[in-house]
This record gives structure tokens, sequence and C-alpha cells, in this order.
């Protein structure tokens, strides 16, 4: 969720890409934010239309699982950019620094998830980055074999799951779960701002604790990988930092641009949540070629912006992606507002083809106003503040929150 590099000639595409990405993940949060965490996948407790149904399926496979893992390779990418950049100024306790832009990622994460939304992803890349940190000065052959092995590791329990017997894990009991999801769309529906707060961080999700109870102890081990999981996207972004990927000439890229023959076969694997039998399988595949779909958009914006950069989409995009943060907090505050009950009420109603409508219109403002606010600022309002904290001076040489002008 970084979209800035100090000092360094910006990677224009990389801005595109990211500001790309939050569409998607905007998109992807649509189902949380109109039906719960839990409510997204059980959607047989919903009366829904087959329209909305369909459509909301359609979703699922496109966008969930496939546009977090874009931003957690471009910050590991912005995260190795920022060091080098460091390195080169000869900036004193770089490492530090960057600990303490983990820690307000963190804070912000936490803010976001306990007063404004759950589905919060703040919280997991800061505490995945402090992992990163001490590893970041090492070289891109390192990089690049961790990166390898964790793909080839990934690869390995994908194939090992298809002949996996299928396990049925324990549902909740129904009345448990109408329950639950009754008092969650009363909380977010039709309640206040204290209602959904309380229900947010303390009402009990049956499904939830029915899996950590099947579970047992690997459910803590489950949790904490699913926390560490950006660490795997990062060092693919760190390597592509280290490559200089994104500077070269996209025709030279013959292995890379293969990913893009890769989309339609990623979804069509990832929509085996619908059709599959299996489901633990269907739920392996849904988020491996989730990955494999991310690169292949990765590589596909990246050429298509060689082309385009200065149409006004690829303009829009580079705006989003220069504002990322602040962005992504905007929609959170945006669809709370039209789904919750202290705004329009909208959670749970069976109104997904419309919702998708009014999240599209919601992005394309959001571009509009990117693209005016960094004609204007250099940097996000929460952009500003993640300096402020990484480098201990709220005016520092270089890091002005106005544009200054110069001439071309």
């Amino acid at each position: 969720m970084d979209g800035e590099v100090i000092d360094m000639k910006r990677i224009e595409a990389v801005d595109a890409i990211r500001g790309f990405s939050l569409f998607g993940i905007f998109m992807a949060n649509l189902l949380i934010f109109q039906y719960g965490l839990t409510g997204k996948d059980h959607l047989e407790y919903f009366e829904l239309h087959p329209l909305n149904e369909g459509i909301l399926k359609g979703v699922k496979i496109i966008f969930e699982s496939s546009f977090l893992p874009i931003f957690a390779i471009l910050f590991g990418f912005s995260l190795d950019r920022l060091f080098q950049s460091m390195k080169r100024k000869q900036v004193k306790l770089k490492r530090i620094k960057l600990y303490m832009r983990a820690f307000t990622l963190i804070a912000f994460g936490l803010l976001h998830s306990y007063f404004i939304w759950e589905g919060d992803i703040l919280l997991a890349y800061g505490i995945a980055m402090l992992f990163i940190i001490p590893f970041i000065g090492l070289g891109k052959r390192f990089f690049k074999w961790v990166t390898t092995l964790s793909i080839s590791a990934a690869l390995l329990i994908t194939s090992l799951a298809v002949f996996a017997p299928a396990e049925e894990v324990p549902a909740p009991n129904d009345v448990d779960m109408q329950g639950y999801l009754k008092e969650l769309k009363f909380a977010y529906g039709e309640g206040t701002y204290a209602n959904a707060y309380q229900a947010r961080n303390h009402l009990e999700d049956p499904y939830i604790t029915e899996i950590v109870s099947y579970l047992e102890g690997a459910g803590i081990i489950l949790l904490i990988a699913g926390l560490l999981m950006p660490i795997f996207y990062y060092n693919i972004g760190i390597y592509l930092s280290k490559s200089d990927w994104f500077s070269k000439n996209s025709n030279r890229l013959l292995s890379a641009n293969l990913f893009i023959f890769l989309i339609p076969v990623s979804i069509f694997m990832k929509s085996s949540i619908i059709w599959m039998d299996n489901k633990d399988l269907a739920s392996m595949l849904h988020i491996f070629f989730g990955s494999v779909l991310s690169f292949g958009l990765i590589v596909l914006i990246r050429n298509l912006h060689t082309k385009y950069r200065q149409n006004f989409i690829f303009i829009g995009f580079r705006s989003m992606g220069k504002l990322s943060l602040t962005m992504y907090i905007m929609q959170s505050l945006i669809a709370t507002t039209l789904f919750y009950g202290y705004g329009l009420g909208w959670f749970g109603r069976d109104i997904f083809g419309q919702a998708v409508i009014i999240f599209l219109l919601v992005y394309v403002f959001q571009m509009f106003l990117a693209t005016w606010y960094t004609s204007k600022f250099r940097y996000g309002p929460l952009e500003y503040l993640l300096r402020v904290a990484t480098y201990f001076h709220p005016k520092a040489r270089q890091w002005h929150f106005k544009k200054e002008k110069t001439s071309v």
C-alpha cells in the first residue's frame, strides 16, 4: 500500500498498475461490504435474484484473490526502491526508519479495522513488513531463489491437493448461523455506528468458531500464515525491483508476456469454486490461479501503459496509484456509508448488480479527484503522514507536502 519512492525517478507503469489494482480490490471488497466476511461465502442465507447471484459469482471469480497479490508485489517493489534511495542518499538508520513505517501501517490498520471496516489489509501488510526488513539489503540472487522456492512449494501443494481426498469441514448449526446473520444485518444494515462497531469487534461468527474448533491448534498456525502471506509477494516485488524489470523493454520480456495468455486459463481455473465438487481443491485452485492471474494482469497493464501512457484512463490509474493509501481508506469510508445503517443501509439487500455499477462510478470519481489532487500536491494526506512517521520530521528536505513549481 505504498505509492511513493523518494528522490528517484518514478516508474509510471508501477503507479498505473497500483491504481488499476485499487479498482480490483474495491470490487472484491464489495462482496464483504454487502454480505460480510462469512456471508459472502454462504449466499444460501440470503434471498438473491438469480441475476444478482450470477454477477456476484462473476465478481468473486475475477476479482477475489487476484488483486491483493498485485498490491503486495508492488509494495515489495516500492519498499526496495525506498531502501535503495535511502542507501544512495546515505540516510542514517535506514532500517529503523523502515520499521517506523511498518509500525505506522500497523497503526493505520488497527484504526481502520476497529473503527471503519473489518476487511483491512494494512495490518497484515505492516506485520509482514517487519519480517522482510532484515533481509531488504540482500542481493537479487537471494530474492530470486526465495521466490523460486516459494512458487515451487505452492505449485507442489496445489498439485498434491488434486490427489488428496475431499474433507468435509463441519458447518455451523443453521439456527446459529441464521441468528448471527440476523444480528449482523441489523447492526450493519439498520443500526447506528455504535451497533456496527459493537458487531465488528464483539459479535461471534459461528462459522469461524466452528473452523477454529475443527482445526484446533492448527488454527493459530493458519492465522499466522495468513498474516505473513504478503511476504511471499513482497519477495517477488523486491526481486522485480532489483532486476529493474519494470524499466526493461516489454518486447524483450517474452517469458513474462506468456502470462497474458494465461489470463483466460486462470479465470477458468478460478471458476472451479462454482462448479467443482471438491471444495478444498477448488479453494486451492482459486488461490493459486489468482496469483497467476495477478502476474498476467501486471504484465498486461505494463504493456498497455507503454503504448497508451497519455490516455486519460492511464493518467487516472497513475494518479490513483500515487494516492493509494488515501484512496483505499476513502473507499472504505464511502462503502460503509452506502451499506451501513448510519448511511443508506444497503447491507444484505438484493442489489448486487446495482452496487457494482455504483462502485464503478465511485472509482471513476476517485480517478478524477486523484488526477486533480496530484496536479496540485506531491503527496496524499495519509501518504504524507506515513513519510512524517518514517523520517521523524514534518518538513524534511525534499519531502514537502505541496508540489514546488518547476520549469520544464
